[in-house]
């Protein structure tokens, strides 16, 4: 009944913007929860990024391929010892708010985002590599701290977006998007929706679509709803429930079209290592040992995904794959563990969640019941979640918060799989360590292997840092979940990237629409 009514919410809301013309309508795009900021270094929030690429952008781009190609940079030299960059900088590229994006504002906006007096979400692992950022004439130079293997990938992501030293300055940056991108902000209500409009004066091709209109909702039935009725022209994540629904033959493939895109989004169980008894970590080791990951695939994903048994998703080379029947739960296993660290009756924990995740914590519930097991599970909505799941560990002990369920997708980067989840000086707060996990030989592996150019090497020590992370267990994985997502039949130009978020600046309605 409630999702019902809700639907009846989704289609009213949406019913004013029903009524323009076809060639000025909206792209009405849907997500499962609303953006977090409109400061793109202040997050690290995939339905965020879908939200803010349209706005702005990087010194370089990957493309639908994961092929890196010019952004506002459109050349860029390494010193010999790749330790100093230098990035030519796009001329004639303005913000949308009529400052120019010169080689000056693009300093500016690198140098807020490694200063650690300007507390940002999405900054940590910059600043960790980031040693200073200069201007020299029209070029930006940036100069790291050590080796980064993999340094070119970290200015392609969102995260390290320009911004505008107007929007800056005003302190406005939080609530209003100020980049050089295609579509321009245009509002954010709350609970309601982003608006954004077409960049007339972008330095690169002009979008096609006139305007984006951002909506979400946390019911997956809404989404699907609002697919079928048109209310949205896109929506994502598409729940795997109702994917079948627009297979070719079935009666709604005459109205949009299902795609997947196969993708590095972690889904895992953060422990309080902080708490007792997940402070042993045999207890965590049990955990995931009572856990058919096969089954949480078939069940909760209808397929579409894979079993995750190790710290590294498959779009790494290193990681390692879920062994012979690691994937299936191990009961017998788990409670010796269990037995021997004095907690063989059980105990009880609870969990925080967002609404869509749920029915994971649902299925993990019932699949530590037999250990004795009491898992309680605390639904939040998605800005109350954040600041449970992120709270300090005083702040957990006292709520006796034991584990947060969440994703992490960070494709083609390993440092980026690691660092934020696993380091110290990524403990919450401060970073994406929601358990508190301690570990020197786990900070200095990851160094390690970020700085290391040569593969063989480096993949010893990946294996090295899975090993170890398999022997703490301060995060059980899960599964990582392929993207569903649906598009209206006669539009084209959206994809979905890696890390699960969607692309919609070059997408464009057929004549007929």
């Amino acid at each position: 009944m409630l999702r019902f009514t809700a639907g009846l919410v989704c289609v009213a809301l949406l019913a004013p913007f029903a009524a323009r013309a076809a060639d000025d309508a909206p792209l009405t795009v849907m997500l499962s929860e609303p953006p977090r900021t409109m400061d793109p270094a202040d997050q690290n929030a995939t339905e965020t990024a879908s939200v803010l690429e349209p706005f702005y952008e990087t010194l370089l781009k990957r493309d639908a391929r994961g092929t890196i190609q010019p952004g506002l940079a459109t050349s860029w030299r390494p010193s010999a010892d790749r330790l100093v960059w230098t990035f030519s900088i796009r001329p004639g590229v303005r913000f949308h708010d009529g400052a120019p994006c010169d080689a000056a504002a693009v300093t500016r906006s690198l140098q807020r985002l490694i200063d650690r007096k300007v507390a940002l979400a999405g900054a940590s692992v910059y600043r960790a590599v980031i040693a200073s950022v200069r201007q020299d004439g029209e070029t930006v130079v940036v100069t790291l701290a050590r080796p980064y293997a993999d340094f070119l990938s970290l200015v392609t992501l969102v995260q390290s977006a320009i911004v505008s030293p107007v929007a800056v300055e005003a302190g406005e940056l939080s609530r209003r998007a100020d980049g050089t991108g295609p579509f321009r902000f245009v509002s954010w209500r709350a609970g309601e929706d982003v608006f954004a409009t077409r960049n007339s004066g972008y330095w690169g091709v002009v979008p096609a679509i006139a305007a984006i209109d951002w909506r979400w909702s946390p019911e997956p039935s809404v989404l699907n709803m609002a697919l079928q009725t048109g209310d949205a022209d896109v929506v994502i994540p598409l729940a795997p429930v109702f994917a079948r629904v627009y297979a070719p033959g079935q009666s709604a493939a005459a109205l949009a079209t299902v795609k997947r895109q196969r993708s590095a989004a972690l889904f895992w169980l953060a422990l309080n290592t902080r708490l007792k008894p997940l402070d042993d970590a045999r207890v965590r080791r049990a955990l995931g040992l009572a856990i058919d990951r096969r089954a949480l695939v078939a069940g909760l994903l209808d397929g579409f995904g894979a079993p995750a048994c190790h710290a590294l998703t498959p779009d790494i080379p290193d990681a390692l794959p879920c062994g012979a029947g690691e994937d299936r739960a191990r009961i017998d296993m788990a409670r010796a563990l269990l037995k021997e660290a004095g907690q063989e009756k059980g105990f009880s924990v609870s969990v925080v969640v967002q609404e869509p995740e749920e029915p994971i914590a649902e299925a993990l519930q019932a699949m530590w019941r037999p250990l004795g097991v009491v898992l309680s599970i605390r639904r939040q909505e998605a800005g109350v979640w954040v600041q449970s799941a992120f709270a300090p560990p005083e702040e957990k002990a006292r709520e006796e918060t034991g584990m947060a369920l969440t994703s992490w997708s960070a494709p083609y980067v390993s440092d980026l799989q690691l660092r934020p989840l696993y380091t110290t000086g990524n403990s919450a707060p401060h970073g994406a360590n929601l358990g508190f996990y301690n570990n020197a030989d786990i900070d200095r592996m990851i160094d390690a292997a970020a700085q290391d150019n040569q593969p063989a090497s480096r993949h010893e020590t990946l294996l090295a840092i899975q090993s170890t992370l398999d022997r703490d267990a301060p995060i059980v994985p899960l599964f990582t979940r392929d993207t569903l997502y649906g598009v209206r039949n006669g539009i084209s130009g959206v994809w979905a990237a890696t890390e699960g978020s969607i692309r919609v600046v070059d997408a464009r309605r057929a004549q007929a629409q």
